[in-house]
Order: C-alpha cells, then structure tokens, then sequence
C-alpha cells in the first residue's frame, strides 16, 4: 500500500493545534515527547511536484450501481469489471484526450446488504484483476484513473477496508486512500462493518505515521485527495489545509449539490464528483435509490463546469490547477477563535473501536459502536 509522504499536512496539525490550546488553558505546557509532524506550513503554502501541463483534462464517470450475487459472484464481478473498462474506453473514444479519469466507488461490486465473510469474497485485492485492468487502461491512454471499491489486504487481516485508488500512466497504483470515516448511528440497530481510518486510529498511526491519516497524492496533474466521505466538511478544510487541489470524491447515499459545491467553494480547489446512475436490474432495490445523478466537476467557486443528469454517462471539463497553484495559498480561516472549542469536542464515538475485533454484520457493528458511543444519545 502506497502512501504519499512528502509533507502532508492535515489532522494530526489539527488536533496537534487543539490539544495545544487544551494544555495551555489548563495552565501547563503541551507535551513535546512526541512532536507532531509537519503538515501545515506556517507561511501558507504547501508541497507540491511541477505539473506536466497547466491544464488538466478531467472526466468523471457517472455509472450504474449493479450489485454483486453471491450466487454468480465471479461471473457477476467480470462483468462489472468489463462494464467499467467499456465506459473508460468511451471517454477516449467520444471525449477526446484526458489527463485524469474518475468512477465512484461502487462501480465494481455494487452495493448490498452482504455479511462481512460475503463481502470478503468479493472484496479487491491490490495487485489483482479488477486493478490490474484499470492500470493496463491508465497505461494503455497515458491517463490517470480514480476508483474505488472494498478491499482486503494481508497487512490488515480480518478487516475488509473501504477505499479509493489511484492509477498512473505508467499502469500501477500510485496512491490508496483509506476512507477516513464514515456516519455512523444513523439507523437503530444496523451500522456498517466496513473499517476505515478512524476505527483502527493508534494502529494505523503506529503502522503508517501521523502523515498518512488524511493523506494527499502529489502528481504531475495536481495534489489529489480521494473520499467517499459526506457531511463531514472539516475533513475536505484539513486535506485543503495539506494542500490539496483537486478532489475525487465519490458520494453513493449522500451527495447533494451544495456538499460538491461547498467542498470547492470554501477550500478553493476542484472537486469532481461522481454519483450513481439510474440503476435497473438490482433485486431488493428501486431502479432509482432518490439521490442518483448529479455527478458534476465543480471550479474553484463552487460554479458547476460540467454536470449530468440520471442517466450513465460522462461529464468533462477543464482543471487550470496551474492557476489555481499561482494563488499559492491554503484556507485561510480565524483558527485562534475556533481552537479552544475544537480542543473541548469529543465525537459522538470513540475513535479505534474496531481495535479489539471487527465486527462481522450490520447488527453486530451497531452492537459495537454503541459500546464506544459517548453523547447520551
């Protein structure tokens, strides 16, 4: 698993900066047994590799959400796979030349009500023929190509991870982006058992480094930061903060129009971001789940440069992150007001509660993070 590591910046200067204020409100100094690493430059700016070209040619596909059965499970996962290279095909084929290629998460598996044994047969490996395909695509069209989808991985034994991958013109993955969190209670009695970053926070720290929480792929088309995580802006603020870009987010469930254009608006990046299409043939579910459509690639005022309806298709637009560079600066933001509250929030669940062991249903995860709940409700 590759992570970028020239100077990310991010969350641990969060809570670095929180845990400050907490100190010295309590009247003794902040510990510096451990310093935290830099990931915030004190003068604004931020890393960065040279671009390969000021322009970036950007597309974001926008592809039906088709489940995988058990009952035909390698057949079922071939044919998404070949769905998915068919689409990448299109975009060279009608759209022109493109730098950067994006699907949402869901494009290779689908989503369903799966156990954690069930989702691990169909889980992704890393290397393996899902990604092996798309890096031969990336390769094939000089391109870069964001996907996604659940993965299992030696490194971590028993979880099935949640995450986004990015492949390189030179057809490998250059960059793997845990999901970094996820809501959670938002149902009685079901919650999902997939693991991201914050439910294995110590050990992901301990095995990766502080840098590697919310991390930022550093590439000759821009700083790319991937997620499939909503309603939660201060993540997109601290990535932006580390100098991020471009974003690739994936919203399946919870994209809404004003989270895409929030998200460039208030960090002044670019933000492409893909939603399922109209989704016919899935046993158990409605062709259309009520938030399909409305993929769209957002500029750095939040303006719409390209967007699509409920239908599978693409939508393409140009990036001029060199400009975007020229302006050289991260979200500028009061934090000396805000610091003293945010070192008093407590989430509303403890973070590492997958430490001990992984839950293996949807009943048995809403069992465990009531276990770790904090708020009385």
């Amino acid at each position: 698993m590759k992570f970028d590591r020239r100077s990310l910046f991010g969350l641990a200067g969060l809570l670095g900066l929180a845990g400050a204020a907490k100190a010295q409100a309590a009247g003794s100094a902040p510990s510096t047994s451990t310093p935290a690493p830099t990931m915030v430059q004190a003068d604004g700016g931020y890393a960065a590799v040279p671009l390969a070209r000021p322009q970036v040619r950007a597309t974001a596909i926008q592809s039906a959400l088709v489940n995988v059965s058990m009952a035909s499970r390698e057949a079922d996962l071939r044919r998404n796979l070949a769905h998915v290279l068919d689409q990448i095909d299109a975009v060279f084929n009608y759209f022109g030349e493109k730098d950067l290629v994006t699907l949402h998460a869901q494009a290779l598996h689908g989503w369903d009500k799966w156990t954690k044994p069930e989702l691990e047969r169909i889980a992704l490996r890393i290397p393996g023929p899902q990604s092996e395909a798309i890096c031969a695509r990336a390769k094939q069209y000089g391109c870069w190509i964001a996907f996604g989808g659940y993965m299992v991985t030696p490194e971590w034994p028993g979880h099935v991870i949640d995450a986004m991958f990015l492949a390189s013109p030179e057809g490998r993955i250059e960059a793997t982006h845990w999901k970094a969190t996820t809501q959670r209670g938002q149902r009685a009695g079901v919650d999902y058992f997939v693991t991201h970053v914050v439910d294995v926070l110590d050990a992901y720290v301990e095995r990766y480094g502080a840098d590697a929480v919310l991390p930022v792929a550093r590439t000759p088309i821009g700083n790319i930061a991937m997620s499939s995580v909503f309603r939660e802006p201060e993540l997109y603020r601290a990535l932006a903060m580390k100098g991020a870009e471009i974003f690739v987010r994936s919203g399946l469930g919870g994209y809404t129009e004003a989270d895409g254009e929030l998200t460039s608006r208030v960090n002044r990046a670019f933000t492409l971001y893909m939603s399922n299409a109209l989704s016919p043939g899935n046993p158990r579910y409605f062709p259309d789940n009520g938030t399909l459509g409305n993929t769209a690639i957002y500029g750095l005022r939040g303006e719409r440069l390209a967007s699509a309806r409920e239908h599978e298709t693409a939508v393409s637009a140009t990036l001029d992150v060199a400009g975007r560079r020229a302006l050289g600066l991260i979200p500028d933001i009061s934090w000396d007001l805000y610091a003293p509250v945010y070192a008093q929030y407590r989430s509303r669940f403890a973070p590492n509660a997958y430490a001990s062991r992984v839950p293996v249903s949807l009943e048995d995860a809403s069992r465990l993070m009531a276990a770790v709940r904090r708020w009385k409700s």
